[in-house]
């Protein structure tokens, strides 16, 4: 279908719920991307994070293959051998010992995280930061700092507090006798690419003195690593450079190379706090997503990705133009006011670079972490040339 066709029926059919760009993708390779015209793209956007190994490559390709021609799904009222290897590389590759529950996104991985700290606990309040996004359902709407989200959908679950991120004292006043969780991201994505405190290491802190804080008053520490997770940032997960270990991790996003799978980890020491019953998904965990996690897994470890992460995202983060953070492949550059920002977006993809704007007035890129140095280098000279 031409563009024209693919918008009509989108209007006619979808809920419009997306404000989309322009163009409609039918195609991609490894780092770039084809529209309906014909167009291709460098693309720096990679599913929002969720393509590690960028599009159709070929371990990928062939796990969804052969596992779709011996069995996609089951439900589990049955045991999974895929789910249980998955399960057993996501420990191995955790900071902590961990058991897995599995689900198709990320909002839902914090569904499960929220039920979870308060089976343990057997308290209800929940605890997360200013400028937070931790997803749409009513759970972790209400933990998602996001007013123009929340105000159709009022009331939101009770209990729910927001805290300045990055006030470890605001966080301790916070805290009370009802408290079942504090819920962190240690990078924040949706909050344009932003850290907690000015610099690396300040940040460290912070995270050190939360985990401090939830031992000290007996909260589950939850660390939403939907977007920092899955190699992103240089580490499998993001809290082992920030020297932490979680109750819960939430992961999504890029777990199973672009296709939808959510893991909520939970201590193994405090795992046995839920029973069976408790929660559970239809699809979560099915043979297809697992054979789609397995191969994204083995492919970042055995193919160096995660070096390569660190090694392009330095490059990048220092070549960037104006004023640029982030860790890995997870980049922001800040710009003066939202209109330059979108018109940045705009003109970028008019030479055929994906990148989008979050957080108003950050252009992000968070691209496979098979892109090139070279790669990043033409996109950051044409991100220079349009931003002046």
């Amino acid at each position: 279908m031409r563009f024209e066709e693919i918008k009509k029926l989108d209007e006619e059919y979808i809920v419009q719920l997306y404000a989309r760009y322009p163009i409609a993708l039918v195609r991609g390779e490894g780092t770039r991307v084809w529209d309906s015209e014909g167009r291709d793209y460098l693309d720096l956007i990679a599913g929002i994070a969720s393509c590690p190994l960028g599009h159709s490559h070929p371990k990928l390709v062939r796990a969804i293959s052969e596992q779709a021609g011996r069995l996609m799904h089951v439900s589990n009222l049955f045991y999974i051998e895929e789910q249980v290897r998955l399960a057993k590389m996501l420990n191995d590759l955790s900071p902590m010992d961990v058991k897995a529950f599995f689900c198709n996104s990320g909002a839902e991985a914090n569904e499960a995280a929220i039920k979870f700290s308060r089976k343990i606990t057997r308290r209800r309040g929940i605890i997360a930061m200013s400028n937070s996004f931790h997803g749409r359902t009513m759970g972790s709407l209400a933990i998602t700092d996001k007013k123009r989200y929340q105000k159709s959908f009022e009331p939101l679950m009770p209990e729910a507090k927001i805290v300045e991120y990055g006030n470890a004292e605001a966080l301790r006043s916070a805290i009370g006798d009802k408290t079942a969780a504090i819920f962190v991201e240690l990078i924040q994505g949706e909050g344009g690419i932003r850290f907690p405190r000015e610099n690396f290491e300040e940040s460290r802190e912070y995270f050190r003195e939360i985990r401090e804080l939830c031992d000290e008053k007996g909260v589950i520490m939850v660390v939403d690593e939907v977007q920092t997770g899955t190699g992103r940032t240089g580490s499998f997960f993001a809290s082992e450079q920030f020297g932490i270990k979680p109750d819960i991790i939430t992961v999504a996003k890029g777990i199973a190379g672009g296709f939808p799978m959510g893991v909520t980890l939970v201590d193994a020491n405090i795992a046995g706090g839920i029973e069976k019953g408790d929660h559970a998904s239809t699809f979560g965990g099915n043979p297809l997503a697992c054979a789609a996690a397995i191969a994204t897994i083995e492919t970042i470890v055995g193919e160096g990705l995660m070096e390569n992460a660190r090694r392009v995202g330095k490059y990048a983060i220092s070549q960037a133009p104006g004023k640029a953070r982030g860790l890995g492949l997870m980049i922001g550059v800040e710009v003066e006011d939202e209109r330059k920002a979108e018109e940045a977006m705009i003109k970028m993809r008019e030479r055929g670079f994906l990148v989008n704007v979050t957080s108003k007035n950050v252009v992000r890129m968070v691209p496979p972490l098979i892109i090139t140095k070279e790669e990043m280098g033409r996109a950051l000279e044409n991100l220079e040339e349009v931003l002046k």
